[in-house]
């Protein structure tokens, strides 16, 4: 079921919510189509993804992706982000991906089955792969 419990939980969550007054990189990521829109908040320690929060609005796959995400990543370094979410991209199209690096993202598995949801997925992945590239 795309919209079970456990993803319309992390759809509510308010935890990752907010701004960062002084992020080293603010991403702003839109889905033009659907009216999905975040601008991410990223602080980092070295190498290390030390704080994530977001601000935006949008279905409850794109916002509970976002919360995911950040969950996931935060404490990690840019190298295994960008492992985690070539992964995420990974499953969600239906490619061979690493489950063991995904932890909870596991439960957007579904998503791919709704091709007009896996954009509202990929919003806050891409979005921070761009910030990461900068």
């Amino acid at each position: 079921m795309i919209y079970s419990d456990a993803i319309m939980d992390y759809a509510k969550l308010r935890k990752y919510r907010g701004k960062i007054e002084n992020a080293h990189r603010i991403e702003e990521g839109k889905n033009v189509s659907c009216g999905d829109e975040i601008t991410l908040y990223l602080v980092f320690d070295g190498d290390r993804v030390a704080e994530v929060k977001f601000e935006g609005q949008g279905c409850a796959i794109s916002q509970a992706s976002t919360n995911v995400m950040i969950e996931v990543v935060t404490g990690k370094t840019k190298e295994e982000v960008i492992e985690i979410a070539k992964n995420a991209e990974n499953m969600v199209l239906g490619r061979e991906f690493e489950a063991g690096l995904l932890g909870p993202v596991l439960l957007f598995q579904e998503v791919g089955k709704y091709p007009m949801r896996v954009k509202c997925f990929l919003l806050p992945w891409k979005t921070l792969q761009i910030a990461l590239e900068r």
